[in-house]
């Protein structure tokens, strides 16, 4: 016969195997878990991100604005420095040439205005120290004719300076401001020097110091005023504001070790100054993220959790309990269709019970008419009586075989998964069961086992059933007689039987709804349409699959796949 494959006709199931109920609830709340809290916590990662950003955004405007602001007074600060030199150098006394008589006075006016004023001096057109007030006390005469300072006010390239900070004659780190008057032989100049750290004092007191660390740095990034947290004076840093721009901000560096930073240009001095977070900057973790916000999401987390839990024990309770009930419903069923093959199998069963109950009742007559007197004849030979109870007791026998064999296919049991031979169950179906029945329909079978096949995992009753049906439906679909081909295979761990028949064969419309319960292609009044859909239900729970190929006219071929060991 040349089979063809009948699109659609092929049905394949996949193993389904009933799960534990601890491993469903952990599949559940898995699927649930998935479903529900991965979202949520996927948006709560997406708001955090979206948080941590525009904290980092609020973060830059607020250092830019404080850096700015600092820089603005701070630059104040410097020219109203400039501004007391101004007044001194321009007050008569100075004039007058009584300078060391006056300058005390005038460094005691300066420090009431600002405690940042070291000393003060006053230096002559050709640089010399010609009066001083002061902690130091100088050896010698002192000139400042070769500072980079003086020569530019000299050369009257400017009227004021302030210079970096260095250490100078005095070796001490500190800032020298001063101011020229006059021209020519007339100059004279009024220098004093700040103290860094009462310019560090001065920083820790402007607006938005305690949120932030604060420093002026050159344009080489070293330190002029600083805070211990950001280094000591004279040293290079970190920081390197860029002098394209007045203002900006600089991201952090990992590699130098350097947090990220706002910048403000000064314009008194090519200083910058600069001003990092004192409150740590968001970047890694939660950090910055309110408590109010932290305590409500990991409330929001734990209700979804337990409404989780909750929800996922409703539903494989509701899942067992259909299951259950499916169960039930299948196994109703499933016995269903026994009866209807016990009923179509009725007329085979009672032939071949009659042949044993006709060797019985033949034997009983022998052996009555060999005790009646009336027909006792001196010639005959005396009965042998054992061998005769011995035919009997055969024919009883096989009715009880047969008998067995029936109740234990049409009784009712739960499923029991046993290692079985298949060729065992399909000798019992075509020899005992529907031997018979075979042999009445003149169908010839034949037989291709693969003696490789190992036990299969499977319970007997219900294989059973499959095969009966399959081979009941090959016999009705042979009219007139034909051929049966039963041939088994082992091919990927898994156990193929085919089974074959030379019958009338499907058209595809009849394929594609062979495995529906209560459809059939007999008469009406012929078939329950219960038995291919059943079969297809105990081979799918088996974790099998279910294949059909047929062709009007030609014949049709069912194949079950069954795994060998238990899944």
């Amino acid at each position: 016969m040349a089979a063809r494959s009948v699109a659609g006709s092929v049905r394949r199931s996949e193993p389904r195997g009933d799960l534990h109920p601890r491993e469903l609830f952990w599949h559940t709340l898995g699927r649930m878990v998935l479903l529900y809290f991965v979202p949520l916590v996927l948006l709560a990662v997406f708001f955090l991100l979206q948080y941590r950003q525009l904290l980092r955004e609020s973060l830059r405007a607020h250092l830019e604005v404080i850096a700015e602001h600092q820089a603005a007074t701070f630059d104040l600060f410097l020219r109203e420095r400039l501004v007391n030199l101004d007044n001194i150098i321009d007050d008569p006394v100075l004039g007058q040439g009584r300078w060391e008589a006056h300058l005390p006075g005038f460094l005691a006016s300066l420090r009431q205005t600002s405690d940042a004023f070291v000393d003060l001096g006053v230096v002559g057109e050709d640089g010399e120290l010609l009066a001083y007030v002061g902690p130091v006390n100088y050896p010698g005469n002192v000139s400042y004719g070769q500072e980079d300072w003086f020569r530019e006010l000299r050369n009257l390239q400017r009227t004021s300076v302030i210079t970096e900070i260095y250490r100078g004659f005095r070796d001490q780190p500190h800032f020298t401001i001063a101011v020229r008057r006059g021209v020519g032989s007339s100059v004279r100049i009024l220098r004093a020097a700040l103290s860094p750290e009462r310019l560090s004092d001065y920083l820790t007191t402007l607006e938005g110091a305690n949120e932030v660390h604060a420093a002026i740095v050159n344009g080489q990034g070293v330190l002029q005023v600083t805070v211990p947290k950001l280094g000591d004076p004279l040293l290079p840093s970190g920081f390197a504001p860029p002098r394209e721009a007045d203002r900006g901000f600089v991201a952090a560096d990992a590699a130098r070790d350097r947090p990220a930073y706002a910048f403000a240009w000064l314009s008194q001095t090519p200083w910058a100054l600069i001003v990092t977070d004192a409150r740590g900057a968001p970047g890694s973790g939660l950090v910055g993220l309110p408590g109010e916000f932290m305590i409500g999401t990991l409330a929001v987390f734990l209700l979804t959790g337990v409404v989780i839990l909750v929800r996922a024990r409703q539903v494989v309770g509701a899942r067992l309990a259909t299951e259950q009930h499916e169960a039930e419903l299948s196994g109703q069923l499933v016995h269903a269709a026994k009866l209807a093959s016990v009923g179509e199998l009725a007329a085979g069963v009672a032939h071949e019970i009659n042949n044993p109950l006709a060797i019985i009742a033949e034997e009983v007559g022998v052996m009555r008419d060999a005790l009646d007197p009336a027909l006792a004849d001196e010639d005959d030979e005396p009965l042998d009586i054992p061998d005769h109870l011995n035919a009997i007791q055969e024919a009883v026998f096989r009715c009880r075989d047969i008998t067995r064999k029936l109740l234990m296919f049409v009784r009712q049991t739960g499923v029991r998964i046993e290692p079985h031979d298949i060729h065992d169950i399909l000798d019992e179906v075509l020899d005992v069961i529907l031997g018979n029945e075979l042999a009445i329909s003149n169908v010839v079978v034949t037989r291709q086992y693969d003696r490789r096949i190992p036990d299969i995992a499977t319970d007997r009753n219900q294989l059973v059933q499959v095969f009966v049906n399959l081979v009941k439906n090959a016999i009705d679909a042979m009219t007139g007689g034909g051929r049966l081909s039963i041939v088994t295979v082992l091919r990927d761990g898994r156990v193929a039987v085919a089974i074959k028949d030379t019958g009338c064969g499907m058209r595809p419309d009849q394929l594609e709804n062979v495995f529906m319960p209560f459809f059939t292609t007999k008469d009406p009044g012929c078939g329950t349409g219960l038995g291919l859909s059943v079969s297809y239900s105990i081979i799918q729970n088996f974790g099998g699959a279910f294949y059909v190929d047929s062709t009007p006219g030609e014949g049709s071929t069912f194949i079950v796949e069954l795994p060998v060991g238990a899944d």
